[in-house]
């Protein structure tokens, strides 16, 4: 059976939460066993997966995406050909996030430059108001 883990071991040897943990367990992307005094134990690939995950998530992929990925790779298949597709896919969301946020930071400066406008009465704020 080899050497097991409790939540505790393993959140601290991944740097992460042990709700993380049983987070990640209840979603199905890590396994355990049960304890008879019903403490869940995981296995050393648990570290690896867990490490896989905190690295994914840091760089953008989805809970949804990760999924995929170690369900590719858990059939002994190598995934990465789709990573590369979702990289490329998430490249291009970043790409329009940036586009749209860069549009937002011209109107921003636009209306701290423009002259203050006289208050309206039914205004609450004319800069914000104003086109």
């Amino acid at each position: 059976m080899g050497t097991r883990l409790t939540v505790g071991v393993i959140a601290r040897r991944v740097g992460i939460r042990p709700s993380a943990v049983r987070f990640y367990e209840r979603q199905g992307l890590v396994a355990s066993e049960r304890l008879a005094n019903g403490y869940r134990t995981f296995d050393r690939d648990a570290v690896k997966v867990l490490s896989f995950i905190g690295r994914a998530k840091a760089l953008g992929f989805s809970l949804e995406e990760v999924r995929e990925i170690l369900s590719v790779s858990r059939t002994g298949t190598e995934p990465c050909a789709r990573v590369t597709k979702m990289i490329e896919r998430n490249l291009a969301g970043i790409d329009q996030r940036i586009a749209q946020l860069t549009a937002l930071r011209r109107q921003l400066r636009a209306l701290t430059k423009s002259p203050a406008r006289k208050p309206r009465l039914e205004a609450i704020c004319s800069i914000i108001e104003s086109d």
